[in-house]
C-alpha cells in the first residue's frame, strides 16, 4: 500500500524522504526538455514546409506540339500540369539551347555571359564564367537537397564548370547536346555519367533513363528530411531524330514524306511526356505533390525541319521571331496556384531565379546585379504587372557571320537581319506591333521610322555588352581536334586550374581600345 505523508512516500512501511526542491527541479527539467524538443520539431516542420522545386526542360519543343495547344501528339502529363496549374502564355526563352540554360541558372542576360550567339560545342573549352552564381547554389546553401538528371550544356572541360561544382549534389546525365539516344555518343565520344563517373546504359532509350532516374531521386535517393530541387533537362525532342519503333508506329497516320522525321518527332515528344508522367507519379506516391512547384518549359521553339509545329507563331528555333522564343510554359503548385489559371504578361527565363527563390523563401545569393525580375505576384495573380524594361534576343547559328537580333520594348518588336560578307553587309529591319499582330505578319518599318531608329540604337548598345571572347558559331571543330572516348574521363580537376582568368594579350587590356570596339563587344568582363 502506498501512503502519502507530510514527509514523503511510504511504501509498505518504508519511508522515502523526497526533497520537494529536487522534485520541482525534475519537473522543470522535463518541462524544459519537452519545450526544447517541441521547438526543434517546430523548426524542422517549418523548414519542411518550404516547397520542393522541380524544373522540367524540353529541348526544341514547338509551341503547337502539346495536347493543350491542339496537337495530335499525345501529351497527357504535360496537359495535366496545364490543367492543374497556370499556363504562362508569354514566356520567353532564347532562340537556342545554351543561352536559355545560362539565363535559367544565373538570372542574367546570356549576352553579358558570352553565350548568346552560339551554343557550347564539344570542341570548345569555354563555359559560363566561374564568377557567376547559379540557381542550385542558392537552394543548396539554404539546405535543399539538389539534383539534376539530363543535359547540362554549360561547360564540360574543367571541374568548376560541371553540375556538381555549380550546386547539384547529384548529376546524372550528359555534358553535351546532340547526344544519340541509344548509344549516348556525341562527336564519337561517350557522354553519360553520374557525378563525373561514366555510366553504361547502352541500348536504353535516353529519355526513358531520364524519367526513371528523376523518379528514383524523388522516391529513393533524396534526403527526406530536406526539401529538394530537381532539374530535369531532357535531350528530347532535340536531334538526332531517334525513337523506339513502337512509338513511331503509334503515329503512322502522320504525313511522313521520304526524308521526313515527323513520326519520329512525335514519338520523341510522346516519350518525353511519359517520362514526365513518371516524375509526377513519384511526387504523388511520396505525398509531396501539393507542396511542390513544378515548372515545365522549352528552351526555344521547335525546329520545323524535323517535324515540329510552332503555329500560330512565325519562325522557329534559331530565329528571334515569336515561334523561336515564345515557348510553352506551365507552373503548378497546388497549395498556392489556382488550377487552370493563365498568365498573359511577359515572363522571361531570366526571371525564374528571382521568382523561384522568392516563392521558396530562399536568398538568391547573387552578388552581381541580375537581369531577371521577381514575377511571382504576376504568376499568382495577386498583383499583376507588366514587365519593365526591354527584352533582347540574338542568334548566330548556323551560318558564320550571319546574325538575327531582336528586341521587345512595350508593344513594339524590332527584328534585325545582318549578314556580314567579305566586302559588304546586308542589313534589314522588321518592325511589329505585338499587341495588334502577335503573329508578326505586318512589317511596320516604313510607317514608324522613328521607332525603328530608337530600337536600333537600343540593340547596338546592348550588343556592346558582349565579351569579344564569347561564343560565336563554330559548327565544325578545328581540324586538329579529336573527341575523348568518354567525356567523363577528361575533365581537368579544380586544383589544376588557375583561379583567376587571363585578361588577354597586350593592348587588348587597354580601355582606350575598348572604346573603339563599340557595338562589337567589350574586352573586359563585367
Amino acid at each position: 500500500m502506498i501512503l502519502f505523508t507530510k514527509r514523503g512516500l511510504n511504501l509498505g512501511g518504508v519511508s522515502f524522504c523526497l526533497s520537494v526542491s529536487l522534485s520541482l527541479l525534475m519537473v522543470f527539467w522535463i518541462a524544459g526538455l519537452t519545450a526544447a524538443q517541441a521547438s526543434e520539431m517546430a523548426s524542422n516542420n517549418k523548414s519542411d514546409e518550404r516547397p520542393n522545386i522541380v524544373i522540367i526542360l524540353a529541348d526544341d519543343l514547338g509551341w503547337g506540339d502539346v495536347g493543350y495547344h491542339g496537337s495530335d501528339i499525345q501529351t497527357p502529363h504535360i496537359d495535366r500540369l496545364a490543367k492543374e496549374g497556370a499556363k504562362l502564355n508569354r514566356f520567353y526563352a532564347t532562340p537556342f539551347c545554351s543561352p536559355t540554360r545560362a539565363a535559367l541558372m544565373t538570372g542574367r542576360d546570356p549576352l553579358k555571359l558570352g553565350v548568346a550567339y552560339s551554343v557550347l560545342m564539344p570542341w570548345e573549352n569555354g563555359g559560363v564564367s566561374l564568377d557567376e552564381h547559379f540557381l542550385p547554389q542558392s537552394f543548396q546553401a539554404a539546405g535543399y537537397n539538389t539534383a539534376m538528371v539530363g543535359k547540362w550544356h554549360l561547360g564540360h572541360t574543367i571541374e568548376q564548370h560541371t553540375p556538381n561544382a555549380r550546386g547539384f549534389d547529384l548529376f546524372y546525365g550528359h555534358m553535351h547536346t546532340q547526344v544519340s539516344y541509344f548509344d549516348h555518343q556525341i562527336a564519337n565520344g561517350h557522354d553519360f555519367q553520374e557525378n563525373g563517373k561514366p555510366v553504361d546504359h547502352n541500348g536504353e532509350y535516353a529519355t526513358d533513363v531520364h524519367g526513371a532516374q528523376a523518379a528514383r531521386f524523388i522516391t529513393d535517393l533524396r534526403d527526406k528530411t530536406k526539401p529538394f530541387l530537381l532539374y530535369v533537362p531532357f535531350l528530347a525532342p532535340h536531334s538526332p531524330m531517334e525513337a523506339p519503333e513502337a512509338l513511331k508506329d503509334k503515329y503512322s497516320s502522320r504525313l511522313d514524306l521520304p526524308g521526313s522525321t515527323r513520326k519520329t518527332y512525335a514519338a520523341m515528344v510522346d516519350s518525353m511526356d511519359q517520362a514526365i508522367g513518371k516524375v509526377l507519379t513519384a511526387l504523388d506516391e511520396e505525398g509531396v505533390a501539393d507542396n511542390t512547384i513544378v515548372f515545365f518549359f522549352s528552351d526555344n521553339g521547335g525546329f520545323e525541319n524535323y517535324g515540329s509545329d510552332n503555329g500560330p507563331y512565325r519562325g522557329g528555333k534559331l530565329e528571334v521571331y515569336e515561334g523561336g522564343i515564345r515557348v510553352t510554359a506551365v507552373m503548378r503548385w497546388p497549395e498556392k496556384l489556382a488550377a487552370g489559371s493563365e498568365v498573359d504578361e511577359i515572363v522571361s527565363v531570366m526571371d525564374l531565379l528571382p521568382t523561384l527563390t522568392h516563392a521558396a523563401g530562399v536568398e538568391n545569393g547573387t552578388e552581381k546585379k541580375i537581369d531577371g525580375v521577381n514575377r511571382w505576384s504576376t504568376i499568382t495573380g495577386e498583383k499583376v504587372s507588366k514587365r519593365k524594361g526591354a527584352l533582347y534576343f540574338a542568334s548566330n547559328i548556323p551560318v558564320y557571320n550571319k546574325f538575327q537580333l531582336g528586341v521587345i520594348d512595350g508593344k513594339w518588336k524590332l527584328v534585325q537581319n545582318i549578314d556580314h560578307k567579305m566586302t559588304s553587309t546586308d542589313f534589314d529591319n522588321q518592325l511589329f506591333d505585338l499587341d495588334a499582330d502577335p503573329y508578326e505578319k505586318n512589317d511596320l518599318t516604313e510607317d514608324y521610322p522613328n521607332v525603328v531608329k530608337k530600337l536600333n540604337k537600343k540593340i547596338n548598345k546592348w550588343r556592346s555588352l558582349h565579351p569579344i571572347g564569347g561564343s560565336y558559331v563554330k559548327i565544325n571543330p578545328h581540324p586538329g581536334w579529336r573527341a575523348p572516348k568518354d567525356y567523363a574521363d577528361v575533365i581537368i580537376p579544380a586544383e589544376k586550374i588557375e583561379e583567376e582568368p587571363h585578361k588577354g594579350y597586350g593592348t587588348l587590356e587597354s580601355m582606350v581600345l575598348q572604346r573603339r570596339y563599340g557595338e562589337k563587344g567589350r574586352i573586359t568582363y563585367e
